[in-house]
């Protein structure tokens, strides 16, 4: 079930990167013919992992990345819901939040660092990946703005504003995930954290 979801994720997202795209370019939107292109690597980004790096990579993870991107990139800066649905934003850099919290575990997981014992450590790791995350993404926002000569940061009318509210949304998403790992670590209940470093392979 989970292959097909992906499949028709990627599919619907890269059709519609390469018609907005070609939309865009007609009418010498090149800023924005760029940002519909770009859908297309940046969902392929498991099966080349997978297919060139012989990353293992369940399917729930890839399902989880791919609704990520659709919902952020896809529907947010090519469709737009950035601009037409108020709030939009910054409900995408918390859920950012929430899966860099889960990159940070599979981190752990694959270099064979996680330990139960040391939830803490794990914790602190988890929002300092988090942390990274959210701070290239502005680091990328910020160049792109200055190349294009663009505001994707909202500077000319929040300042910074804009980019430590998104920044503090994904910290306030790691502690959401933080939260759910330590209550299921010191409950002893198995639930969506610990089930998810059971399937990496922890």
């Amino acid at each position: 079930m989970n292959k097909k979801v992906n499949i028709c994720l990627m599919a619907i997202a890269i059709i519609g990167g390469i018609i907005y795209g070609i939309m865009r370019i007609l009418n010498n939107d090149v800023y924005g013919f760029l940002i519909c292109i770009s859908i297309i690597p940046v969902m392929l980004i498991p099966f080349l992992l997978k297919k060139f790096f012989y990353l293992k990579i369940s399917n729930q993870v890839e399902t989880m990345y791919l609704i990520f991107v659709f919902f952020a990139h896809f529907l947010g800066s090519i469709v737009n819901f950035y601009d037409l649905i108020p709030g939009y934003d910054k409900i995408m850099h918390f859920i950012s939040g929430m899966l860099s919290a889960f990159i940070g575990l599979l981190l752990l997981i694959k270099l064979k660092q996680y330990k139960k014992i040391n939830v803490v450590f794990t914790i602190i790791f988890m929002i300092a990946v988090t942390l990274s995350i959210a701070t290239l993404w502005e680091f990328y926002e910020f160049i792109s703005d200055y190349i294009f000569s663009k505001d994707a940061q909202n500077v000319i009318t929040t300042g910074v504003s804009d980019t430590m509210w998104d920044m503090l949304m994904a910290f306030l998403g790691a502690i959401v995930i933080s939260s759910q790992y330590w209550h299921e670590v010191k409950r002893k209940k198995e639930s969506i954290v610990i089930k998810f470093i059971k399937e990496a392979g922890a």
